[in-house]
């Protein structure tokens, strides 16, 4: 073998040891991770058993008269038509709700401040009779 052939082997040996030692190198993919919120109630199961005993306990009257509650419109929340019921012609009309907001009320003064005016106008009334008379009474000391 001759030396070139030699120095051929060579290179290719590196060759491939320098590609496992970059592959190596390369830094490993990132693990994707997602989180789910989790359901407790995903493998709750009741015994055959005690489902039997509840619905046992249950009259049929009972179911009857639940069944019918849930097939009865609710005037709130009830669209034009349900698919519960089968004559629209005696549902009552939905009520109508409202926004939240109240209706704007004015700006004024507030009711039966009228009646604090007149109170508050017949004391000015009297303290200023008052403070005359006292004015009168210092005038006529200090004149006699």
């Amino acid at each position: 073998m001759s030396e070139i052939e030699k120095l051929k082997a060579q290179n290719a040996e590196l060759s491939d040891r320098i590609a496992k030692l970059e592959e190596a190198a390369k830094p490993a993919k990132p693990v994707e991770w997602t989180w789910q919120k989790p359901d407790y109630t995903a493998n709750a199961r009741m015994p055959d058993s005690v489902l039997r005993e509840m619905l046992a306990a249950v009259p049929e009257s009972v179911m009857r008269e639940l069944r019918s509650d849930a097939r009865k419109p609710n005037p709130i929340t009830q669209a034009s038509s349900s698919p519960l019921t089968t004559s629209s012609s005696t549902q009552p009309q939905p009520t109508q709700r409202g926004t939240g907001w109240r209706d704007e009320i004015p700006l004024g003064p507030p009711p039966g401040i009228e009646h604090c005016d007149r109170m508050l106008d017949a004391q000015d009334a009297k303290d200023r009779a008052e403070l005359i008379e006292r004015e009168l009474k210092l005038a006529k000391d200090r004149r006699g």
